[in-house]
């Protein structure tokens, strides 16, 4: 009996597993100019034309890419390593998860109605993202949260702390201590 709950557990978190690498494809890269530039064109006379500074918000690319580990601390405990690639973000975006070996494992696509998970010929739907990672690992993750750390974000969410100390570096370690059991995500981003 112990060893049927023992795999009936070790199938959520699994999914929890699958899902954070599924997600993790939803990143977009770190981009290497500041957010906000001011652009002032170059100062002619007065008599040619009237020049005014202008400040516009540059957009992160849509795209990003990396690795992650996730470590679960259940009873064997559980952890994953893949690498994945983000399109989009949140409330859409296309994340695909990919094994050692760079073949893909999984897709999972979304929009603000629907969510779809693609495992080679199993595909599986849901209205929203968080519904489709609730029926995959059985408890609710910050799913809007989640996009955005694979995007590169260090969004807060209930529950999980954000470190941020290796940003430099290029990655994002994230912890969940409750509910249990402790959860860590390592998200290391390519350049």
């Amino acid at each position: 009996m112990n060893l049927v709950r023992a795999v009936e557990g070790m199938k959520r978190w699994s999914g929890i597993g699958l899902t954070l690498l599924l997600l993790s494809a939803c990143t977009t890269p770190i981009p290497t100019i500041a957010p906000s530039q001011t652009y002032s064109p170059p100062a002619v006379s007065s008599a040619e034309t009237q020049v005014a500074s202008v400040q516009a918000e540059v957009p992160a690319p849509a795209f990003r890419a990396g690795r992650f580990a996730l470590q679960i601390d259940t009873e064997p405990p559980q952890s994953f390593i893949t690498s994945f690639d983000l399109t989009g973000g949140w409330p859409e975006g296309t994340l695909n998860i990919y094994n050692p070996l760079g073949m893909q494992m999984a897709r999972v696509e979304w929009t603000a109605n629907s969510a779809r998970l693609r495992q080679g010929s199993q595909v599986r739907e849901a209205a929203s993202l968080e519904s489709l990672v609730y029926q995959l690992t059985g408890t609710r993750l910050p799913t809007a949260a989640l996009v955005d750390w694979l995007g590169g974000k260090p969004t807060p969410a209930e529950g999980w702390n954000v470190d941020v100390s290796e940003w430099h570096l290029r990655r994002l370690v994230l912890e969940r201590v409750q509910p249990a059991p402790r959860t860590v995500l390592r998200i290391a981003f390519e350049s």
